[in-house]
């Protein structure tokens, strides 16, 4: 039996993290231990993804596509892989179906391979890049914390140049800002508030209201590097209520707390555990419904979440080369939600960084 690393994709994290190489349209890896790893371009990209190779560094092989061409795409798999005497392929589980059906028809054995965890560690260079991209981030808070300090309050709206400042506005001027630093943000933008905010991952919409939690959640990615930077902060326009205030103060000790031990070799659901405990012991709930209803982190690279994941059930132990956002928040219908997160990263010599420097004030009058 022969067996190969199969991935199909223009660019997605599996096929970068592989390669060193994005594409427009989707492209075939091919990969046996021992042999040269294989890419397969026809005509329109051989020439210039055989430069993007050269210019990685990687030691891969970029072969013409229009040898083994077929009728359609999932019979130029098939036989690409028979060429090479593939009788077992190693796919993701992100695998177009039918193209995994192509290949099971075709007699060749699938096996699901974990491609996501091959990126658990970072290198130092990666690291390098997730760091430049989190000072991007941090550029695009500047831009929404200037946008709110220059706002003034008026007849129940926070009024910015004139006109009513909206979810809208704010996530548009920060994808133009974005674009202009060469970064794309193709999770989307979260920029919600009042009682949007007591729902984790309500994008937003409409105006932006005064005396409220706004949560500001940016995942901006590199166009150049595919690493992601990730980043929230909520911040208040005027004054917050008392409970609000309240909750800002749990959710900002709680952070920092959990972001300065958190430490290599500890176990992710044990690092959860400790979240949970930190705000009961504040007197929050912890359910699914109300207070603190999500994990505590994750792991972030080329995608915006990767693992392993710091919630309750993940067994993992943390590693020297692993990137994880430490992002405890409280939601409370009819008060609001508040959430603060950082990246921290353990470098390969042992150290850990908290890679966040945004400090601003989260009340803005």
């Amino acid at each position: 039996m022969k067996t190969a690393f199969v991935l199909v994709d223009a660019k997605g994290p599996e096929i970068l993290h592989r390669t060193g190489i994005t594409a427009p349209d989707s492209f075939i890896y091919l990969a046996v231990d021992g042999e040269k790893s294989k890419v397969f371009f026809d005509a329109r990209e051989y020439d210039v993804q055989s430069q993007k190779i050269q210019r990685t560094g990687n030691d891969i092989q970029v072969e013409r596509l229009e040898p083994y061409m077929q009728k359609t795409f999932s019979e130029t798999l098939v036989n690409i892989l028979k060429h090479f005497s593939i009788t077992e392929a190693k796919i993701s589980p992100n695998m177009p179906y039918a193209l995994a059906s192509a290949l099971k028809d075709a007699g060749i054995a699938l096996v699901v391979h974990d491609y996501e965890s091959e990126r658990d560690k970072k290198t130092e260079q990666e690291i390098t890049d997730m760091i430049e991209a989190q000072r991007v981030n941090e550029s695009a808070f500047a831009l929404v914390y200037d946008i709110l300090s220059q706002s003034i309050i008026d007849k129940g709206f926070i009024v910015f140049g004139g006109k009513v400042l909206t979810s809208e506005y704010v996530k548009h001027r920060l994808r133009t800002h974005l674009l202009e630093q060469g970064y794309d943000c193709p999770d989307g933008i979260i920029v919600a508030s009042g009682e949007q905010t007591a729902r984790p991952h309500d994008e937003g919409s409409g105006p932006l209201l005064p005396n409220e939690a706004i949560i500001i959640d940016i995942f901006p990615r590199s166009e150049k590097t595919g690493f992601y930077a990730d980043m929230t902060r909520t911040f208040v326009k005027g004054t917050p209520s008392k409970e609000l205030a309240e909750l800002f103060t749990a959710v900002q000790e709680v952070q920092k707390e959990i972001a300065d031990s958190v430490a290599v070799g500890e176990v992710c659901s044990t690092v959860h555990a400790r979240t949970v405990d930190a705000f009961k012991k504040r007197g929050y709930p912890t359910s699914p419904e109300k207070g603190f209803m999500h994990g505590t982190g994750h792991s972030l690279g080329l995608s915006v979440h990767e693992g392993p994941r710091i919630n309750a059930i993940c067994d993992v132990a943390i590693e020297s080369g692993m990137a994880l956002t430490v992002e405890p928040g409280l939601y409370c219908p009819g008060v609001g939600g508040v959430r603060i997160e950082d990246v921290v990263v353990f470098h390969l010599d042992g150290t850990k960084e908290n890679i966040t420097q945004f400090n601003q004030s989260f009340f803005i009058p």
